[in-house]
């Protein structure tokens, strides 16, 4: 009497390797997918079509403050002061008003300047930048624009409204360059191209680490002998290549026994000529849907599609075999991966046994040729 023990059937850890082992290439093509589909796209938008390059102009200026009455220095302006007024009316005005000047101007009205400069103070407060890196004496600006030309122009009209502006406060005593640069330098690309593609590669391969364990692990299709004794309690003879198929046979199926078959890709005829080539004597052959009407058989071999996903037509077979009494006393594993199945079956680390497995076929194939 068989019975279904899918609820004590443990997880066949070797087996799920295994599986993943072969479908290993699955695995790095999606990989592969993941870094043109994520690379591609980040590359096209950050390099092929995207912003405009950038110049920038860095000047480092030394601020001497002042001295008071009683000998003590004013107190120099913080990093936030400085990044604000490089920003202000106070500093935008006198570089629109230079760089007027350079052009040929003069005036004080501000559209003016603007026109005569060829920038919005809008524009030029997004160009500047003041910070301090260490010293609260060294101020560092940075003119960023997308053409050297302008950047260049801005960065000089700059050094003067920073000279002005020291001229003009009580707690500066002497603004000195430190650094002033002969050209504007090519502002270089943060592209992480690399770290696109990486991240593509993770993610593509995750996914299909995923969704291959959970295609695994609902998976009821029988791939190893050992799967099918354990879930319906039926003895397997092996595979039509096993060596001790016959010896097996010889004990567990008698000569009065039919060949029955499930699959539509399982021809019976076919199953009793293999075994009739391996010295396994069979009466005859059934089909599943043919069991209720047929003539009262003894006993039965059940040849089993291997990976076929029919767990539950096993199930459904076995229990019409039950109710119709045709007793089922063995079972054959058709079409199996043997390669598959030697690599379950080694004493070894699984890994290892893959490998040589497949160094082994690959040997096989070459003397063949």
């Amino acid at each position: 009497m068989w019975e279904c023990n899918y609820g004590k059937e443990p997880l066949d850890i070797r087996l799920l390797v295994l599986r993943f082992l072969r479908r290993s290439p699955v695995i790095l093509i999606a990989a592969l997918l993941g870094a043109f589909c994520v690379g591609g796209p980040y590359f096209l938008v950050k390099v092929t079509f995207g912003p405009a390059k950038e110049y920038e102009a860095v000047t480092d200026f030394y601020i001497d403050y002042a001295v008071q009455e009683n000998g003590e220095e004013y107190t120099y302006f913080n990093q936030t002061t400085w990044t604000q007024l490089i920003t202000d009316d106070v500093f935008t005005d006198k570089i629109l008003t230079h760089m007027s000047e350079f052009e040929g101007g003069g005036t004080e009205d501000v559209e003016k300047l603007q026109e005569a400069a060829g920038v919005t103070k809008q524009q030029l407060r997004e160009y500047l930048y003041a910070t301090m890196l260490s010293d609260t004496r060294i101020v560092t600006t940075t003119v960023t624009t997308n053409d050297p030309e302008l950047t260049m122009r801005i960065e000089k009209a700059l050094i003067r409204a920073m000279e002005d502006f020291g001229g003009e406060q009580k707690e500066i005593a002497d603004v000195r360059i430190l650094q002033e640069p002969a050209e504007a330098s090519l502002v270089a690309a943060d592209v992480r191209t690399f770290r696109a593609c990486m991240l593509g590669c993770v993610v593509f391969a995750a996914v299909t680490i995923f969704y291959l364990s959970i295609y695994f692990v609902l998976d009821e299709g029988i791939y190893i002998p050992a799967s099918f004794e354990r879930r319906y309690g039926i003895p397997m003879l092996g595979t039509i290549r096993s060596p001790e198929l016959s010896a097996l046979a010889g004990k567990l199926v008698s000569g009065e026994a039919v060949v029955l078959t499930m699959d539509r890709e399982v021809d019976p005829e076919q199953v009793g000529k293999a075994l009739a080539e391996r010295g396994v004597e069979t009466a005859g052959v059934l089909r599943v849907e043919e069991i209720p009407a047929a003539e009262k058989a003894g006993s039965a071999l059940f040849a089993v599609k291997a990976g076929a996903h029919n767990g539950k037509q096993i199930e459904k077979a076995l229990e019409l075999c039950r109710k119709c009494g045709l007793s089922v006393s063995a079972a054959l594993l058709w079409e199996a991966d043997e390669k598959l199945i030697r690599a379950y079956e080694m004493p070894e680390h699984v890994l290892h046994a893959w490998g040589r497995m497949r160094r082994n076929s690959g040997k096989k194939e070459t003397e063949r040729n």
